[in-house]
């Protein structure tokens, strides 16, 4: 079977509201090699316990009372007004499985494991971490094309859920790696409801290290006198524009995913969407230490991270997990009990 063509992706499946009105939308990534129905299907029906009674939303039948506090519920039964919209990713050859065909959001590259446990943070640069940073570009068309994929569907859905803070956005290992993208690119104006990430990492983290600790992403402090941002007056003379953390993260990963103009100077508004991270402990395909890094990296940026590990998990999510991812949503978006907009 042919790979798909670049910038093709196939239809979007969605599982519509369980109750009318349609209020609030998740759209989740799954992760390379899988499809909506291998991730996105089961996720939203995975029953986990409530955390607290004070948890329920109000709509459910009275008839729940005491007897029922640890009842199971499902995000999907949780949230009866959001719709879910699963994006399935292109069927693209992917280099690390000696060019299968696969679902993949971007053709990446191993991970590199040895130095990202080291027990130095600042200490990557060993054979593997130089590795990495040389497939890097490997990425770059098709997480550009993902990207863009997903502002797309967030607009589609903004539109029909009055404003960004009803959308939530996540994924699952490259899956959330993609979004993590998607959600630092994001130029709606407006930050999102929230993201739900598992299990994945942060793409070209090195730029972005290099950025907050005050360089420009490409090895030079800003003491080199070096501006890839500068831009010249009506004069011709150069001017080095003032730019916020935040800003120059959005700079750098534009530069890095070769797109047209490096938008503004200014904290993007999207740093506010609230951001949860989990991974598990026995991942044996992606690092736990890759995940606590880019909880720390967007901290770092400006974002509010909540990280949390699970130490039996390998590489999937649990019913804690989505328990927690629960808690999060409750205590950080601004749908009340009632799934309705505040």
């Amino acid at each position: 079977m042919a790979p798909d063509p670049p910038g093709y992706f196939p239809p979007v499946r969605t599982i519509p509201p369980l109750s009318l009105p349609h209020q609030q939308t998740f759209i989740l990534l799954h992760g390379r090699g899988l499809s909506w129905d291998t991730f996105g299907a089961d996720f939203i029906s995975t029953p986990f316990p409530l955390p607290l009674p004070s948890s329920l939303p109000s709509s459910l039948p009275s008839s729940v009372g005491k007897q029922e506090e640890t009842r199971l519920y499902a995000l999907r039964t949780l949230y009866p007004h959001a719709k879910f919209v699963l994006p399935v990713a292109p069927r693209q050859r992917a280099t690390i499985y000696a060019r299968s065909i696969i679902h993949q959001w971007f053709d990446g590259w191993h991970l590199s494991s040895s130095s990202l446990s080291s027990s130095s943070d600042d200490d990557d640069d060993g054979e593997e971490g130089n590795q990495e940073q040389e497939e890097e570009w490997r990425c770059i068309a098709g997480l550009r094309d993902t990207v863009a994929h997903v502002h797309e569907l967030i607009r589609a859905e903004t539109a029909l859920v009055g404003g960004t803070s009803n959308v939530v956005l996540g994924g699952l290992s490259q899956g959330c790696a993609a979004g993590l993208a998607a959600l630092l690119l994001w130029d709606g104006g407006e930050s999102l409801g929230g993201f739900l990430g598992m299990c994945g990492w942060l793409v070209f983290e090195r730029a972005v290290r290099g950025v907050l600790s005050g360089g420009d992403g490409y090895g030079r402090s800003d003491d080199d006198g070096y501006d890839p941002f500068e831009r010249e007056d009506e004069e011709g003379a150069a001017v080095q524009q003032e730019l916020c953390v935040e800003a120059k993260v959005v700079r750098v990963l534009r530069e890095m995913l070769e797109l047209d103009g490096y938008g503004q100077t200014c904290r993007p508004r999207s740093f506010d969407t609230p951001v949860f991270l989990g991974h598990g402990l026995a991942d044996e395909k992606v690092p736990n230490a890759r995940g606590r890094r880019a909880a720390d990296y967007l901290r770092a940026a400006g974002f509010h991270v909540e990280w949390k590990v699970y130490p039996s998990l390998g590489h999937w999510y649990s019913g804690d997990m989505l328990a927690d991812m629960a808690s999060f949503l409750t205590q950080k978006t601004h749908w009340d009990r009632d799934n309705k907009p505040s």
